[in-house]
């Protein structure tokens, strides 16, 4: 009787603990909206670690990889790769250039979907995806996090996106993770942590290698 009472309580734990987890429908989002953009306005500079798991459906095992983030205002970004192997994405002043294998190239006119990437991380990022036309917005929370579905309105990015999920810690506002679920199936899920705000970051960090 006693295991029986004990078994009772472990399953309970469980179970409310799972629940917990399980993100509820968010009624009312303007306060969630308002948060965020005030953040997101207060935050000048931006640097964090990520990881970065691509899931395919022809591999047994996740893609990882990771590195260094870096934002400031205005639209500055560096998307630093450093394992297992170097890319380095920089945009500033509608420039937007690459480095991969010791190679860099200037991609600022010729590769329209290096700019919709830009763009669309940029919105992310500043928190103006509610305003922006290409997304359909939900919204969700846990205990611990805000989530954001954006479900695309675009019909090219319709194509190959079911969605995509932001989560936000509850307590800074900060982004902790950033997945892309695609048509197929597969799924790339970026994870971040050690995030730094209003640090000086120099210009140079997104314009040079």
């Amino acid at each position: 009787m006693k295991h029986m009472h004990r078994l009772f309580w472990i399953m309970l734990l469980i179970t409310t603990a799972v629940a917990a987890q399980n993100p509820e429908p968010l009624t009312d989002s303007k306060d969630f909206i308002l948060r965020l953009k005030e953040q997101s306005q207060q935050n000048k500079t931006i640097k964090a670690d990520f990881t970065e798991e691509r899931y395919m459906s022809v591999l047994k095992e996740p893609q990882k990889s990771s590195g260094i983030f870096y934002y400031k205002k205005d639209n500055m970004l560096r998307w630093e790769k450093t394992a297992p192997s170097s890319y380095i994405f920089i945009s500033a002043d509608n420039k937007v250039k690459v480095r991969e294998s010791d190679k860099v190239k200037d991609v600022s006119s010729v590769n329209q979907v290096i700019g919709r990437i830009k763009d669309l991380m940029l919105t992310l990022v500043n928190g103006n995806f509610n305003d922006s036309k290409q997304f359909e917005p939900s919204y969700f929370q846990t205990a611990q996090s805000y989530i954001v579905k954006l479900k695309p309105r675009n019909k090219r990015m319709s194509n190959s996106f079911e969605y995509i999920q932001l989560s936000f810690n509850k307590k800074n506002m900060l982004l902790d993770e950033l997945s892309f679920f695609e048509k197929s199936g597969d799924k790339n899920v970026m994870k971040f942590s050690n995030q730094r705000v209003n640090i000086p970051l120099t210009d140079t960090l997104f314009t040079n290698f």
